[in-house]
């Protein structure tokens, strides 16, 4: 299923492993190339991470050539505190620790980047708040298919009196009979992406399959809950439409929103929060 091959691109980028973005440019900006900046931040981070590379074509295999590692990177707070940022050739990021500009809920953040001779700014704000009760349920399913054996109705409690922009991920920890575990990550497909912009103060749910033996005794299940600006939302959730639509030739891309000013530059620099729930049944 792609679903697994790609989860580490919209949720381990949403809780910060990786900040990539892959633009085709064929269409934007005349075709020019793109400077391709993306970062997120949350109260969460240990480590602050942006990285700033060229955009490639669909084609394109070759990305190291792509990266941008002689870059200028500084973000800084509402009451001009400020970090630079180094690039580290390992994680191929612009690093700095957290420590160095504690990153604060509600709080505006501003990014400079100086790249290919060129100024990009952007500028994000952390939501103020973050989910603080979950449920879930699972159940087998008779059937056993595609989609796996199992399935998790997950329920978030609403953030209140604010619009709200949620990615949801869950795994699950199984035991075999004989001994030993194994770690099944639920596939909520679109419903990962739930928000309650229709439907304040009320709760959200999200529907996800995953397949374990009816003999595997469920030992831990970690619910994790991103609460996102709308800017970032609605970039992984275009990241993962394209990917789930890549090879249907009937469905046109669609383009990633991008907050960064500067020539030819694309890409997002945005805020959430970011909370896990460890539950054993």
């Amino acid at each position: 299923m792609k679903y697994f091959q790609y989860i580490t691109l919209v949720l381990v980028s949403i809780f910060l492993q990786s900040c990539e973005t892959s633009v085709d440019a064929s269409g934007l900006l005349n075709q020019e190339q793109l400077v391709v900046i993306n970062g997120f931040l949350s109260p969460q981070d240990t480590t602050l991470k942006i990285r700033v590379s060229k955009s490639r074509s669909k084609a394109s295999t070759d990305t190291s050539s792509l990266l941008i590692t002689d870059a200028t990177v500084t973000i800084t707070d509402e009451t001009d505190n400020e970090v630079m940022l180094t690039y580290n050739a390992t994680t191929s990021n612009y690093e700095a620790p957290a420590t160095d500009l504690p990153i604060m809920p509600g709080k505006k953040y501003f990014l400079k980047v100086m790249a290919e001779g060129e100024e990009y700014k952007s500028s994000c704000t952390i939501p103020l708040e973050r989910v603080t009760r979950v449920e879930q349920e699972i159940k087998l399913e008779t059937r056993d298919d595609f989609f796996g054996n199992r399935e998790m109705k997950l329920t978030v409690e609403d953030i209140k009196d604010v619009s709200n922009y949620y990615i949801v991920g869950a795994v699950v920890t199984g035991r075999f009979p004989g001994g030993g575990d194994t770690d099944v990550s639920v596939d909520f497909e679109f419903n990962k992406f739930v928000t309650d912009t229709n439907r304040e103060n009320t709760v959200v749910n999200a529907d996800g399959f995953f397949f374990l033996s009816e003999d595997t005794e469920i030992t831990k299940i970690v619910i994790r809950v991103a609460n996102n600006e709308k800017l970032l939302y609605d970039s992984l959730r275009a990241e993962f439409f394209n990917k789930e639509n890549e090879d249907n030739p009937f469905i046109e891309p669609v383009i990633s929103p991008t907050n960064i000013e500067g020539k030819n530059g694309f890409g997002v620099f945005g805020g959430y929060q970011f909370v896990e729930f460890e539950i054993t049944p």
